[in-house]
């Protein structure tokens, strides 16, 4: 499951991830926050993936990814998966470092995504996919 919440206020977009990540959903997410940042430029992100329970992308789909440039070129940050914990994301992280790319921050905590981005008191509302 995929949802996108943005607080204008601070030009933040919240993409939540749950269940079963997988390559359809990654290309989902992809395309979901492309036409997101087209309507309203860039900004900075809090990609969730608290409750996601399972990732099922290839390794070689997750480099090829990791290859690209990124979506959203302001401060991202990662929520990894309270199940899996943040192996894939820094996994992830890694493989944009190596590609020259800027990799995103990973923590443990939404709160402690909020705390970095500086979001106090954020107002996230739901965006409409």
């Amino acid at each position: 499951m995929l949802s996108l919440a943005f607080d204008r206020k601070n030009r933040a977009l919240r993409v939540t991830v749950s269940g079963i990540f997988a390559s359809d959903e990654m290309a989902e997410l992809d395309r979901v926050v492309i036409e997101f940042i087209a309507r309203h430029g860039q900004m900075r992100g809090i990609y969730d993936y608290t409750d996601v329970e399972a990732m099922a992308v290839p390794q070689t789909r997750l480099l090829q990814r990791a290859q690209q440039p990124a979506i959203m070129r302001g401060q991202r940050v990662i929520v990894a998966s309270r199940v899996l914990g943040g192996e894939g994301a820094r996994a992830y992280g890694r493989y944009r470092r190596e590609a020259g790319e800027k990799e995103a921050a990973v923590v443990d905590t939404l709160e402690a995504a909020y705390g970095l981005l500086g979001l106090d008191n954020p107002r996230f509302e739901p965006v409409e996919p």
